[in-house]
């Protein structure tokens, strides 16, 4: 039956790669991703050249059709041709997410049709959802991104991958069964990460078993304490190529458990819906940007941040015209990096300094629901901020500033979606503020847990 299973594989995976290079071959995806898989390799200031010039490129674009930058720069007295190097560019104002919600159609290209525009939205990963476009275009860049970076991890078409991700709560039901039918065809197992008790745990241990992933792609919480339920569990057997981990800050203890129970290399990476992935980490360990699609600033005290040294992360998108984002503040601490790395690409460094850092939510009889959660849920709802504290075992209290289209329909619908993912399990109280203050670090915590997260079962009883 083994060999069956294993032949059977091999043959979905020759099908899938066939598959995909008869319908890639000569599309807008494969140019853009051949054009990545060279660029790479460039040396940086070939690189960095190529992405200064389609900086100026969209600055022209947004001088004449985006009616918010062009009132911006005729503001300061600026035209296009006056943007000769970086520190001209950080003359134009930054970016909110408040400012995006506040003046989106100020931010669409005039010129731009209108049908050719996708809605989208973001969490926020520090607590206020943002909602904007992507065009075509974008949307094939940030792909493109997509197929580089896991190719580092060692997935190539065809293969097999897991998604250790969010749920589909705010897919329509036809989108749904879509989506896991394609999902199936090209060989894509989810796993949804909010119900995290041992029974589901354990079925997704025996699912990975069976499928065997070529890479595993998961938030970090939700990933960390399923590496711990395996290694508790003496589960073993699951053996990607690579793990890759997002979504949250990744820190040494969880990467090397994760590392440890599936035997593979975990790579980092950071990014959002807004750009898609916006550094990743390589086999040789360094983060690099993906700079042909992004450029990125750290900005310390009003100024750009030394080498090593922390600052606010400012992102452009190169490749999103329809509704451009100009020194965009995602709210996430970083610092440059001038390491030339040994794996040979030119794609300059970061470190991810500070930022996604999410409390998992510890809930009655082992079940854990991962701070992502939340603002996968209000994403696509007029709330301008919130925060979910748990000061003990069964008490959830969620914060919202709300935003004067949030109805109460869509209230009753927000608590009764909290109440449905921690099966009723936890009080939950609602708070309407007028603002909700950062930490004194000066970073918004959107989740906020003081209980600490336990395994269903302490180490010793495991050995029992």
């Amino acid at each position: 039956m083994l060999l069956l299973d294993q032949a059977s594989s091999v043959l979905h995976r020759t099908a899938i790669r066939a598959g995909y290079r008869l319908a890639y071959a000569r599309s807008p995806l494969a140019r853009r991703h051949a054009e990545l898989e060279r660029s790479q390799w460039w040396p940086r200031e070939r690189i960095l050249d190529l992405q200064w010039a389609k900086l100026q490129r969209l600055i022209r674009h947004v001088y004449q059709q985006v009616p918010h930058y062009r009132e911006a720069m005729e503001a300061l007295g600026m035209e296009p041709q006056d943007l000769r190097g970086p520190e001209d560019y950080a003359r134009l104002p930054l970016l909110s997410k408040q400012e995006i919600n506040a003046q989106r159609e100020t931010l669409v290209a005039v010129g731009f049709p209108r049908s050719r525009l996708i809605r989208t939205a973001s969490g926020g990963s520090t607590g206020a959802p943002v909602g904007f476009y992507h065009d075509p275009d974008m949307v094939t860049s940030y792909r493109a991104v997509k197929l580089r970076n896991f190719r580092w991890a060692g997935w190539e078409p065809g293969d097999a991958w897991a998604r250790l991700w969010g749920s589909q709560f705010d897919v329509a039901p036809h989108q749904a069964l879509g989506q896991r039918l394609w999902d199936r065809l090209t060989r894509v197992l989810v796993l949804p990460c909010w119900d995290l008790t041992t029974t589901t745990m354990r079925s997704y241990g025996e699912a990975l078993l069976r499928f065997q992933p070529a890479v595993i792609e998961a938030y970090v919480t939700p990933m960390y304490h399923f590496a711990r339920f395996l290694q508790q569990e003496g589960i073993t057997g699951i053996r990607p190529r690579g793990i890759i981990c997002s979504a949250e800050m990744l820190f040494p203890h969880q990467r090397e458990l994760i590392q440890q129970v599936f035997q593979c290399k975990v790579f980092n990476r950071y990014g959002g819906r807004e750009m898609g992935d916006v550094a990743h980490e390589c086999p040789a360990g360094t983060m690099h940007v993906n700079a042909e699609s992004i450029y990125v600033e750290f900005i310390r005290d009003g100024r750009p941040a030394r080498v090593g040294e922390s600052g606010e992360l400012v992102l452009t998108a190169l490749d999103l015209y329809g509704m451009p984002l100009l020194r965009y503040r995602v709210e996430d601490m970083g610092a440059p990096s001038d390491a030339v790395c040994p794996c040979g690409r030119g794609l300059p460094a970061m470190e991810v300094v500070e930022g996604r850092v999410q409390d998992l939510i510890t809930l009655p009889g082992g079940r854990y629901l991962p701070g992502e959660f939340f603002p996968h849920l209000f994403k696509d709802f007029d709330v301008a901020q919130f925060q979910v504290v748990q000061d003990r075992l069964e008490h959830l209290t969620i914060r919202l500033v709300r935003g004067s289209q949030l109805t109460e329909q869509q209230v009753t619908y927000l608590l009764d979606k909290v109440r449905e993912y921690t099966e009723g399990a936890a009080q939950i109280d609602l708070e309407f503020c007028q603002e909700i203050p950062a930490t004194p670090s000066g970073k918004f915590r959107y989740t906020i847990s003081h209980v600490p997260p336990q395994l269903t079962r302490p180490p010793e009883a495991a050995h029992a």
